[in-house]
């Protein structure tokens, strides 16, 4: 029996179980909620960011932490987990 399943591609030590892929320009970003290593419970960091060239899908980029969990007004304690994460697809004329 398999004890671990890793992410295919992103590294081994990067644990984000529902990245959500979104195309800007030509590259590919990957939002995800972030699970702590031996953490007890799920999405109890904040959300991270990966992108890659759309020719290389290899070549994967941290874009480090975008959103910590404690930025929420409702969850200044970071007691509540963060899941079902999203990019935007347009923000205003620039993106």
């Amino acid at each position: 029996m398999q004890q671990t399943v890793l992410n295919p591609y992103l590294p081994s030590w990067e644990y984000v179980p529902d990245g959500e892929p979104r195309v800007f320009g030509n590259r590919l970003y990957v939002f995800g909620s972030h699970d702590r290593f031996a953490g007890t419970k799920y999405c109890q960091n904040g959300y991270v960011g990966w992108s890659a060239p759309l020719d290389d899908l290899s070549a994967w980029c941290h874009e480090g932490v975008l959103f910590e969990a404690t930025e929420d007004p409702l969850n200044r304690h970071g007691r509540q987990h963060l899941w079902a994460p999203d990019g935007p697809t347009k923000v205003n004329d620039r993106l």
